[in-house]
């Protein structure tokens, strides 16, 4: 299992000028939509040929063919809310076979991306495991139980 860690940097706010460390975004901005208003108010599936569900994995499929060694395809469904997404499926070879990661040797994916200001982020991420460690991850990272 591979987390990736990222984190938000608060403590280089005590090197900015007072002025602007008192940014204020008001209610209809774009600044204010990607802060407080989340894309996904309902839990929804992301269709295969949705930009967003390519966007997601583009993000994700270079960490995992790195691992397999070779170019992946994902099958799976990818489910949204609010600002969190969740990927849960399989990963696959170009000829459309499941991939066996190393450790455990099956094909078994997970993906959990979080929409920041910067854009969509891989939080965690796992190829190959064999059950279903990240039921923790609505503790670990604060993610919507509803999209488990």
């Amino acid at each position: 299992m591979k987390y990736i860690l990222f984190s938000f940097v608060i403590s280089t706010a005590a090197l900015l000028p007072a002025a602007a460390q008192e940014l204020e975004y008001k209610p209809g901005t774009e600044e204010w939509k990607m802060l407080y208003d989340p894309p996904f108010e309902t839990v929804q599936k992301i269709k295969p040929g949705n930009a967003l569900r390519k966007e997601l994995f583009n993000i994700l499929r270079p960490k995992l063919e790195a691992e397999a060694g070779e170019p992946i395809l994902f099958t799976g469904d990818i489910e949204v809310f609010r600002n969190w997404a969740l990927f849960q499926g399989a990963s696959l070879d170009k000829k459309g076979e499941p991939i066996a990661y190393p450790e455990m040797g099956n094909s078994d994916t997970v993906a959990l991306w979080l929409r920041t200001r910067e854009g969509w982020k891989l939080v965690d991420y796992s190829g190959g495991h064999s059950d279903v460690f990240y039921i923790v991850w609505p503790e670990m990272y604060g993610m919507p139980k509803e999209i488990l």
